[in-house]
């Protein structure tokens, strides 16, 4: 487990990865700062140097993406 995410969140996030949990997430990208509101399948949870990533796939659509945990605004719940 990750020292960036707090292991409540990171805990609901690796439940939502295994039951394929369609989420309707909304997040501020790092690079440009514009808001997305999504459904997105979530598939891994990755520590990277500053912060974790939810790579997520687009539901209805092929492509994957990635979502720095710490700026998503909607948190699923519940969380403990």
């Amino acid at each position: 487990m990750s020292h960036h995410t707090p292991p409540q969140i990171a805990e609901r996030l690796e439940i939502a990865i295994l039951t394929s949990e369609h989420m309707r997430l909304h997040w501020i990208d790092e690079r440009d700062e514009l808001h997305y509101f999504t459904e997105v399948i979530p598939l891994e949870l990755a520590e990277g140097k500053d912060a974790d990533y939810l790579l997520c796939r687009v539901v209805g659509e092929e492509q994957v993406i990635s979502v720095r945990v710490d700026l998503i605004q909607n948190l699923p719940t519940p969380v403990k």
